[in-house]
């Protein structure tokens, strides 16, 4: 039986065995796990819980710079079972990330109960994106202080494991090593450590700066990002204090100023009014995501036994994966963005001034198009902020489109010739087929862009292979025009169609996607094939309106499933939904002329939704499409040209 800790500590799933699909997905999704056998069955061993995590297929980790004592525990598997930390029962252990002090911290961390305490020696657990967003919004100097420099640790260890402390672990045992010799080469290969031996045997370590922050992107294709509070400055602050360390003095920022203790208590002081505490039951399993969630240990009376476990990455699959023809899929780095928040440039009024603000305002990907009609003001705004050295070419991620009039190969190259030109640029990062219609040609010099009709106003469709189409956009890859090619509006045959002849596969799938058309199947079926999905209209029908193409009835932002999660998680109703579109894996594409706006329309990776949540926002879905050229065409140019039947 499964408990999602953080979403419904009293309720549970059942689940017939854990694959490492599976296990990695829910931890990606939910952050922390209780496993528990079922009511008729007998508690697990420890022997249960060992084999049961050698299942999974996770990297080992090795246990170096870690602070708490520990002893291996003999199981029947080959997996490396220890004791949680020893310290006194009557100490409490502070919230941190497991060797978040180290530069490569563990992945995973598993807890076991082989005997439960008599009162308290809760394994107390907090969302460390719940903490991140408490400081940033609250000491936001201190936080941009852990975002700049980090922090630096300073801990004197012993030359024998001191059980009488809980940072009482060895400096030999800390380090994997057994004579002082080698314990020196290690610490001399890590650039910006400092140490100090003392004159009663005992090593002084002052780490070298180690990120404090964390943006947490995606685990194995599972979108997360999010910002995290991953680091032990807590735990130092509160829990080193022994005969040889002064917790005053166990933190600073990575540039060795002193950190606040005001703030330290004021942080600590949240955590703990805001953590979730499980009383143990013999059997019981914890499953952390070490990167997203921060554990404590809550003073005991009794005896207790809980045993710990922690890895690394999942061990590659050796499952083959196929497309929707077949064939095998080796490449997923086109699913991994650093950063999906994304600036749509259809339909603004000053495109220069906003593109501008936008770059300012943090953004870094701007989905622009020939049909927009503003690629030259678009292009001058990308170039002031160039100039005024806010951001390079390198660091944007620049989309345009090809559109429906120049399918025909020949028309391919100087069609994004003319884009680039009125950019300003000399390739962009990505060139799509803006839709899969193929209409007549009309010449740049007569009317441009051409938009959906011809120089008599008509539209006219013409035949087109659109394969023909795509050989001619992978030859602009080999010319280094574009970095990337896709497609846009694209429906899953199209996509078949395509990656059938592809010697260049699309890294990219532009759709309509929102609450009101959700797309659920043609998202996973783009993924399965490597191709990363974008959404263009993720808020729904408000930019329609004013084009006769929606109403006011259509309005997400007033709809009352929405705004009550607004009401949860204190933030707009255009938030939720981008964090909506981040947690469904695609790549939201949203606009504003208002800076303030652009800027809160960013702060999407401070707070998560539940599956109940993503579920609520799911069952809007009604397959409503607003940008739809088997409607629009026919009402305004009297064309009938259905793409998505």
């Amino acid at each position: 039986r499964i408990t999602r800790i953080f979403e419904d500590l009293q309720g549970h799933e059942s689940q017939s065995g854990l694959s490492q699909d599976t296990f990695v997905e829910l931890l990606a999704r939910h952050k922390a796990l209780l496993l528990r056998s079922d009511e008729d069955q007998d508690p697990w061993s420890v022997d249960d819980f060992a084999q049961t995590i050698e299942g999974l297929q996770l990297a080992r980790y090795e246990y170096v710079g870690g602070a708490a004592p520990r002893r291996l525990i003999p199981v029947k598997a080959s997996v490396e079972v220890f004791t949680a930390n020893e310290a006194p029962p009557d100490q409490l252990i502070p919230f941190h990330h497991e060797l978040a002090q180290v530069a490569d911290p563990p992945q995973y961390i598993f807890f076991f109960c082989d005997l439960p305490s008599d009162t308290g020696g809760e394994t107390a657990l907090i969302d460390s994106t719940l903490v991140y967003r408490f400081v940033a919004d609250n000491y936001p100097e201190f936080m941009e202080m852990l975002k700049a420099h980090g922090a630096r640790y300073k801990r004197t260890l012993p030359a024998e494991d001191d059980k009488e402390s809980p940072i009482g672990r060895s400096f030999y045992n800390a380090y994997q090593v057994d004579n002082k010799i080698d314990l020196e080469r290690k610490l001399d290969k890590i650039a910006g450590l400092e140490y100090e031996w003392q004159p009663e045997g005992s090593l002084t370590v002052i780490t070298e700066p180690i990120p404090a922050v964390r943006m947490i992107e995606q685990q194995h294709d599972h979108a997360i990002y999010q910002w995290t509070f991953h680091n032990s400055v807590i735990a130092a602050f509160l829990g080193w204090q022994d005969s040889r360390n002064d917790r005053m003095n166990a933190v600073c920022f990575g540039n060795n100023d002193p950190m606040d203790p005001k703030v330290l208590d004021e942080i600590a002081k949240f955590m703990d009014n805001n953590k979730v505490s499980y009383q143990w039951k013999r059997g019981d399993v914890f499953a952390l995501n070490n990167r997203l969630v921060m554990h404590s240990r809550n003073a005991f009376t009794g005896p207790r036994r809980v045993f710990a476990a922690m890895f690394g990455d999942a061990l590659p699959s050796n499952q083959v994966k196929r497309d929707g023809v077949g064939q095998i899929v080796k490449d997923f780095s086109a699913l991994t963005v650093s950063d999906p928040t994304t600036f749509g440039m259809w339909r603004l009024t000053d495109p220069e001034e906003t593109v501008y603000q936008a770059i300012r305002a943090g953004y870094r990907r701007f989905d622009s198009a020939c049909d927009y009609g503003n690629e030259e003001a678009t292009g001058r705004g990308i170039a002031r902020a160039i100039a005024e050295g806010i951001v390079t070419r390198e660091e944007l991620y620049i989309t345009t489109k090809l559109w429906n009039t120049y399918h025909d190969p020949v028309h391919v190259p100087i069609a994004l010739e003319r884009c680039l030109k009125d950019l300003g640029l000399d390739y962009v990062d990505e060139f799509l087929i803006h839709f899969p219609i193929s209409m007549e040609f009309v010449p740049f010099e007569d009317k441009y862009p051409p938009e959906w009709s011809n120089l008599d106003g008509e539209m006219v469709l013409v035949k087109n292979d659109i394969n023909a189409t795509w050989k001619a956009m992978e030859g602009l890859v080999y010319n280094s025009k574009t970095k990337h090619i896709g497609i846009s509006n694209f429906n899953c045959q199209h996509i078949r169609q395509v990656i059938s002849v592809a010697r260049i596969r699309p890294t990219s799938l532009q759709i309509e996607c929102h609450p009101h058309l959700s797309q659920a199947k043609l998202i996973r079926f783009a993924r399965e094939a490597g191709i990363r999905v974008s959404s263009f209209s993720c808020l729904g029908g408000a930019s329609y309106i004013s084009l006769d193409m929606a109403t006011a009835n259509d309005l997400l932002f007033e709809n009352a499933i929405i705004l009550e999660i607004c009401r949860i998680h204190k933030k707009t109703a255009a938030q939720v939904m981008l964090r909506w579109a981040i947690q469904r894996n695609t790549i939201p594409i949203n606009k504003s002329s208002s800076g303030a706006r652009m800027r809160e329309n960013r702060k999407v990776f401070d707070f998560y939704l539940t599956k109940e949540e993503m579920k609520a926002i799911d069952s809007l879905n009604k397959n409503h499409r607003y940008n739809d050229p088997g409607h629009f065409c026919e009402d305004g140019m009297g064309t009938f040209c259905p793409i998505y039947e």
